[in-house]
């Protein structure tokens, strides 16, 4: 097993050579304000909600510099493969079978999760989902093998990460509770610690111990929230996460005893999302990405028992689902390919910043010259470009003079934003970014 993670972290430290290393909107927050965290000052008046586990470990990671955000990215990389490999441990073994049929589940249960609508882009950009899944499947492997609090150790991880996760972790924490009396004192720390970690940093940060939860509040175009019925917009657009034979293999879980508890968690994180979004909060796909990743293992295993166990016409029902599957995979595939080129770009977007900024002046002529303007969901990357704080930047609004506008576009495909109109005049164009100028002095 540690072999495999050390092999893991190897891939992972090599994968920048490979899909370059460019963090997202989310991970460019956390690593803005780990730096504030370790500088002393927090500002979280403007962004994403809080999640403190990440922001912790972009505070260790600022002194590296420059090379945090690559370093952060190395660190979810190899989070994504070390659940994969989780995956397919857990799929084998609720397959119950040595031979054939375990490995098949294994290896059906890692490409399930590998191939799950969005993971290889969450994975590839540094979002939490990954770190979210890992600590996930780990916890349930830990739980498995009667290491409690192993268990629950991975479990307050995930609740650092995700506040979807605390029902779980409640519910470990009363059956941990009864069986051993050991933890009962570390149990009542966390029940206060964990909340303590979301709430005191905003309440510092901006002031209200609340922001977070009404930031989630505001959900972005297209997402579930904005639907006639939030709560079905979302299921329906988790379903589609899932390679479709493995919901076959779910159904057949629910038969298994083995198996079934695993569905059933995986199922309730994803109404979990749904009853969120009917609440308000966004209820975007990637947020459900854990619960489906359980309900990838769940499915694997079941379609493997199912086989396992059945009559002699076995044979051709394994063929005509391995075509099923494999007609499945085709779009999952391609939405993979997808995701090197659409690093390149955000790389490329980073890699340029520096260079726009020195042409424009540098960061204190920036700041001089008023308000720095940037495209929607370039806010963070901006801020921690010039070491100010996000609500410094202004993304959405549209430019007015005085300030400096740095035109880019968010994917290769859409168009340059923001529009300047005059007084902004061109100052210098470097790589994916145009700089546009007014400053108050002119």
């Amino acid at each position: 097993m540690w072999r495999a993670i050390l092999a893991i972290l190897a891939a992972a430290a090599a994968s920048p050579l490979i899909v370059r290393a460019a963090p997202g909107y989310d991970p460019w927050t956390w690593l803005l304000w780990g730096r504030e965290v370790a500088s002393g000052t927090l500002s979280t008046a403007d962004g994403p909600a809080f999640k403190p586990l990440p922001v912790a470990v972009c505070a260790l990671l600022a002194p590296l510099g420059g090379a945090a955000p690559v370093v952060w990215v190395v660190l979810v990389r190899a989070a994504a493969g070390v659940a994969l490999l989780l995956a397919y441990r857990l799929g084998r073994e609720l397959a119950a079978s040595r031979g054939a049929a375990g490995v098949a589940a294994g290896v059906l249960a890692a490409a399930g999760v590998a191939l799950a609508g969005g993971f290889a882009l969450e994975a590839s950009r540094g979002s939490e989902a990954p770190l979210v899944i890992a600590g996930a499947l780990g916890a349930i492997a830990c739980w498995r093998a009667g290491r409690l609090r192993a268990a629950l150790a991975l479990g307050v991880a995930c609740a650092l990460l995700r506040a979807e996760a605390w029902p779980f972790l409640a519910a470990a924490g009363v059956v941990a509770w009864r069986r051993d009396p050991g933890v009962r004192v570390p149990l009542t720390l966390l029940a206060v610690l964990v909340p303590a970690a979301w709430f005191g940093p905003e309440w510092l940060g901006s002031g209200d111990v609340l922001r977070s939860g009404g930031r989630a509040r505001i959900p972005n175009p297209g997402q579930p929230a904005l639907a006639e019925v939030p709560a079905l917009a979302s299921l329906w657009a988790a379903a589609k996460l899932l390679l479709v034979p493995l919901w076959v293999g779910v159904v057949l879980a629910l038969r298994e005893p083995r198996v079934r508890a695993l569905a059933v968690a995986g199922g309730a994180w994803v109404a979990l999302v749904a009853a969120m979004a009917q609440a308000g909060f966004s209820g975007e796909p990637r947020y459900a990405l854990p619960g489906v990743a359980l309900l990838a293992v769940a499915g694997a295993a079941g379609l493997a028992r199912a086989a396992a166990t059945g009559r002699p016409r076995r044979p051709a029902l394994l063929a005509a689902a391995a075509a099923v599957l494999a007609v499945a995979v085709l779009p999952a595939l391609a939405e993979v390919r997808g995701v090197r080129a659409a690093q390149a770009h955000q790389w490329a977007l980073a890699r340029d910043l520096d260079q726009a900024v020195a042409a424009a002046g540098g960061r204190d002529a920036v700041l001089a010259c008023g308000r720095p303007y940037v495209g929607r969901y370039r806010g963070p990357l901006m801020a921690y470009t010039l070491d100010v704080t996000k609500r410094t930047v202004e993304p959405d609004a549209a430019p007015h003079a005085p300030g400096v506008v740095f035109r880019a576009r968010l994917t290769a495909a859409s168009e340059p934003a923001p529009d300047a109109p005059p007084p902004f005049r061109a100052a210098a164009r470097v790589g994916e970014w145009e700089v546009l100028r007014s400053c108050a002095a002119n």
